[in-house]
């Protein structure tokens, strides 16, 4: 039997490199990021966000066109048609300005020249009113004597995530909220902390709505 020859395995690697080369698309956009939450903003408010979009293939595209889903979201200066280089990258401001209070979604859509032909950008935010004079009263019962103070978390959405509200690791089994919007629904949860540091998984979940 004759000997395999040796240039075999270095023909093969040249092979597999060049199928991995081809697979490169000559166009395609991306953007970073894809998903964007403005967070809380007064109605009759306006704040904007800068989506970064790239050609990272090979060769020149054109955006041709644009649609937006939500009517809290708009696009700022932002002239199409637009070619982009391969390579290159621009910026998108999107607005977001609420007209009513709770929560808000939609999204950015981009036509293109590129392989997929079309991009999404998926928005949220949470309008709020101007200022609020409510409150939430939370209190719980411990549930281990080793505790030396607890901490507190909320969210906008039930099942989290959620956020630690308060600065210092409260002594006490009771806690008021005085940052809350009207037209809001919060949902609270407690750990305890022992002498170690060691925090506790979370309490069970207190919903409260507050009034406009």
């Amino acid at each position: 039997m004759q000997p395999f020859p040796r240039f075999a395995t270095s023909y093969l690697l040249v092979c597999l490199l060049l199928g991995l080369a081809t697979s490169v698309s000559a166009q395609e956009l991306n953007c970073r990021p894809c998903w964007h939450a403005f967070g809380k903003v007064q109605t009759g408010s306006s704040t904007s966000f800068n989506v970064q979009l790239k050609n990272s293939g090979r060769t020149s595209l054109q955006i041709t066109s644009d649609s937006v889903q939500g009517n809290e979201f708009s696009i700022g200066t932002f002239p199409l048609p637009m070619t982009l280089n391969s390579g290159a990258t621009v910026e998108m401001p999107i607005i977001f300005t609420p007209t009513t209070q709770g929560h808000a979604s939609g999204n950015i859509k981009l036509t293109d020249t590129g392989e997929d032909s079309e991009l999404e950008v998926k928005l949220a935010g949470t309008g709020v009113g101007q200022g609020s004079s409510h409150s939430v009263a939370l209190s719980w019962v411990p549930g281990d004597q080793d505790w030396v103070g607890f901490n507190i978390y909320r969210s906008t959405i039930d099942g989290g995530p959620y956020t630690k509200i308060n600065s210092s690791l409260d002594p006490s089994a009771s806690f008021t909220d005085t940052t809350v919007d009207g037209g809001m629904t919060y949902y609270y949860c407690a750990t305890e902390v022992n002498a170690q540091g060691e925090e506790s998984a979370y309490s069970n979940i207190a919903e409260a709505t507050i009034p406009d």
